[in-house]
């Protein structure tokens, strides 16, 4: 299988490639609302953590 393709280039007409390789300006979007949905790792969310590796290892065992 050729896994090369030379003609491609080739095709693509003059202004078709100046369009291709144009430089497009970045706009950044000030009035956008920013949610920051961090949560805080807390003692429960380690409490749950560990009792579902308890868990997990009893089933693992049981079977």
């Amino acid at each position: 299988m050729k896994t090369e393709n030379r003609t491609f280039f080739q095709t693509l007409g003059k202004t078709q490639l100046e369009n291709l390789v144009k430089e497009v300006k970045e706009t950044i979007a000030v009035d956008a609302p920013t949610v920051n949905h961090k949560t805080i790792f807390c003692a429960a969310d380690l409490w749950n953590v560990e009792r579902s590796r308890r868990a997990r290892m009893v089933r693992r065992h049981l079977a």
